[in-house]
């Protein structure tokens, strides 16, 4: 192998283990005595799920024996995509330790009766082997970084910008459909003890790993788009896709080689799409090269000033993040010695709120990716507050039962609100350490349609995020307001601002502007699944429908912009 950055090694060397360990966990007992034996539905889901998962490592292996840099980026990129989705895996495969019976896992076990399951040996490997993958992605992130810096300067453009129009839409909407799939039931299913719940039912643990996976396919086939380098995206959308069908994979065999189990439709269309995101990733390079071929390069270096703003308000990003999912997991409400503190559901609302600003504000400390990622924080920050907003309102309305008090995640929710300002306070200096090296003398306009797709997106967004969810939560026409509505209303205007600025804004910088705006209230819209109980009514998932309008004239108003940079 040619000469490559140690941590590189590094993490080919974790992502074989964790395959590896991925693809004998179902040789293993995962659960207890009530396990059945792995019959047709198991044996083709564990050998798809083997193949995907070892897919990864073999790619990235056989990309850095090849000679040139630009094939050790695709390899450290490839680990990075497959090791977001990972981190979305690692907590799907918690449902094993917390739920076995529903974790709807047919790749490592069927069971045959609804008695009690506990986790074996085979849970606690796959568990093993996902965390692997996820410090692979990691490590192989940081050898992206300093592959790319040993190469600057860089092109300006981004990716999506200089890929071929149909290109970059097909990526984007790939990448839609693959968060979709992954957050529809497994199967169908007409075996009693087999439910195959999709979010909307499924446990917390279930839920929150399908949503983290989503989320981690949308970033990085919106890294692919934004980044310079056609080396980095072609890995990270590759290792994406390979990433997304090792969990939807499984789920597809099971289905279609199950006795009383079909194909779910969702999940059917998702592996379709995953397989576009690693073909376009094949064909991206090429037609890069085609389009810069037919305009030249135009090629910069990051300016020292705002490469400081950037890893200022990176690590407030993930000092917020870090408090937000950790105050998420602490007990929001101390009670009398003896009782049992019971669980918010708003706190599921603040744990992935904090993981998505963790996650991005990760990108701010790569100079590389900093700059073109920058604007995608500043709305996710106010959707901490949000959520935030939601776990004070449960410890305010809690607080006056007899013995009941604040516990440590109250107090690390409050912590998070004054992070997320700071977090948002810095990335509007570092977008201002940006323009102190551009010309501003040419104002932008944004053109008739962007500008009405745009109010309309504003609009219709900002009602979204106004309306509660669910029953008992604050509504903006009764005063005074409760925490949760303060927290709703800061969301709010950050996503009409957002609209705002991104119609002034640099193409490029306006289109992440808006990806992060669209990104916060999808992500108000689908914690209604994760807050939502057994006993509330199917119906108040109505009033999730102008968020959910909202976030596609947000993604509409987002491309959009980002045609007004190649036209």
């Amino acid at each position: 192998m040619p000469s490559r950055p140690p941590v590189l090694v590094a993490a080919l060397v974790l992502a074989a283990l964790g395959a590896t360990a991925v693809a004998v966990a179902p040789l293993l007992p995962v659960v207890g005595a009530d396990e059945g034996p792995i019959g047709a539905a198991s044996g083709a889901a564990a050998l798809v799920a083997a193949v995907a998962a070892l897919a990864v490592p073999v790619g990235a292996v056989s990309l850095a024996r090849r000679r040139g840099p630009l094939a050790a980026v695709r390899a450290a990129a490839l680990l990075s995509g497959a090791g977001f989705v990972a981190l979305g895996a690692a907590l799907l495969d918690v449902a094993l330790f917390t739920d076995a019976l529903d974790a709807d896992r047919l790749e490592l076990f069927r069971p045959v009766t609804a008695a009690g399951l506990a986790a074996g040996p085979g849970a606690g490997v796959v568990l093993a082997g996902h965390l692997a993958s996820v410090v692979a992605g990691v490590l192989g992130t940081v050898a992206v970084r300093q592959l790319e810096a040993a190469r600057l300067p860089v092109e300006e453009r981004p990716v999506g910008a200089r890929a071929a129009t149909p290109v970059a839409a097909g990526v984007a909407v790939a990448a839609l459909v693959t968060a979709g799939a992954l957050l529809a039931p497994p199967f169908v299913s007409n075996d009693p003890v087999l439910l195959g719940s999709g979010v909307l039912d499924a446990t917390a643990a279930a839920a929150l790993g399908a949503l983290v996976a989503a989320v981690a396919v949308v970033l990085a086939a919106t890294w692919a788009l934004v980044t310079p380098s056609s080396a980095a995206a072609t890995g990270v959308l590759a290792g994406a896709g390979l990433g997304a069908l090792a969990v939807l994979g499984p789920r597809l065999a099971a289905g279609l080689t199950g006795a009383r189990l079909a194909p779910s439709p969702g999940v059917a269309v998702g592996v379709l799409a995953a397989v576009l995101l690693v073909a376009s990733a094949v064909a991206l390079p090429r037609l890069v090269a085609r389009s810069d071929r037919a305009a030249p390069p135009v090629r910069r270096a990051v300016p020292p000033a705002p490469a400081k703003r950037h890893r200022q308000a990176g690590v407030a990003g993930i000092v917020t993040g870090v408090v937000a999912t950790v105050g998420s997991l602490l007990p929001v409400l101390s009670v009398p010695a003896g009782a049992t503190a019971p669980e918010l559901p708003a706190a599921r609302m603040l744990f992935a709120a904090g993981l998505l600003v963790l996650a991005l504000s990760v990108w701010l400390l790569l100079s590389e990716f900093a700059a073109p990622l920058r604007p995608a924080v500043a709305v996710p920050a106010a959707g901490v507050v949000a959520a935030a907003g939601a776990v004070l309102q449960s410890w305010v309305l809690a607080a006056g039962l007899p013995g009941v008090g604040a516990g440590p995640g109250t107090w690390l929710a409050g912590a998070a609100i004054p992070g997320a300002a700071v977090t948002g306070a810095l990335v509007v200096l570092a977008g201002g350490a940006e323009r102190d090296g551009i010309d501003t003398s040419v104002e932008r306009t944004a053109g008739p349609v962007r500008r009405a797709v745009g109010a309309a997106a504003a609009l219709t967004a900002g009602v979204g995020v106004l309306l509660p969810l669910q029953p008992g939560a604050g509504s903006v026409l009764s005063y005074p307001w409760g925490y949760d509505v303060w927290g709703r209303a800061v969301l709010a205007i950050a996503v009409v601002a957002a609209v705002l600025v991104a119609g002034r804004a640099r193409p490029a910088r306006g289109t992440a502007l808006l990806l992060g705006a669209a990104a916060s209230v999808a992500l108000y819209a689908a914690t209604w699944a994760l807050v939502r109980t057994s006993e509330e009514e199917p119906v108040n998932g109505v009033l999730t429908l102008p968020a959910i309008l909202g976030v596609v004239l947000l993604l509409a108003a987002a491309w959009l912009t980002i045609r007004e940079e190649n036209p």
